[in-house]
C-alpha cells in the first residue's frame, strides 16, 4: 500500500529576508524567461535546440558583461 505524506511550513521572514527572497524569485524568473527566449530564438533561426546545461553555461558567460 502506497502512503503519501505532505508537510506544510509557514515562513515568517523579517523585512531584510523578505527583500532577499523577492530578489531571488526575480532572478530565477529572469533566468527562466531568458532561457526560454534563447531556446525559441535558436529554434526559429537555426532549427536547433539547446539543453539546460548549454543554456546555463551561456548565461554564466553573459551575466558578467550583459546582466550586471
Amino acid at each position: 500500500m502506497l502512503v503519501n505524506k505532505a508537510y506544510r511550513y509557514e515562513l515568517k521572514p523579517n523585512k531584510n529576508q523578505l527583500v532577499l527572497l523577492k530578489k531571488h524569485a526575480g532572478c530565477a524568473r529572469f533566468a527562466w524567461n531568458w532561457g526560454l527566449a534563447e531556446r525559441k530564438r535558436l529554434w526559429e533561426e537555426e532549427g536547433k535546440t539547446a539543453n539546460a546545461i548549454e543554456l546555463h553555461r551561456k548565461l554564466n558567460r553573459l551575466k558578467r558583461t550583459h546582466f550586471p
